[in-house]
């Protein structure tokens, strides 16, 4: 086996499977969440010292801002597409409608 065949019998599935985490990470949100916030708690939490704190504080979950939680029905949100403002139907009552416009390219 050749270095570059070994390289590659490396590389590969790594990239493979940080693909498949972002995409994990993307569709689950809470799931990813939840993961990180145990995997900080292992590593010792806000309290450790060094690496392992400057990991565990990267990893601990942040505050969350809004309708944008993952879909959360405790939130306060209605729906996951309910990050609209509440002036819009407050003043006219209106349905919340999203416009989509296809534009074709030339």
């Amino acid at each position: 086996m050749t270095f570059y065949q070994a390289f590659e019998t490396l590389v590969v599935p790594l990239i493979v499977l940080a693909c498949a985490v972002h995409v994990v990470g993307r569709y689950m949100p809470r799931t990813r969440e939840r993961v990180k916030a145990s995997l900080a708690a292992g590593l010792g939490g806000a309290s450790a010292s060094g690496w392992r704190g400057w990991v565990a504080r990267r990893l601990a979950p942040r505050e969350a801002a809004g309708c944008a939680t993952g879909c959360d029905t405790n939130s306060g949100c209605s729906t996951c597409g309910s990050n609209t403002s509440t002036k819009s139907t407050e003043s006219g009552g209106a349905s919340n409608e999203h416009i989509v416009r296809f534009v074709r390219k030339s």
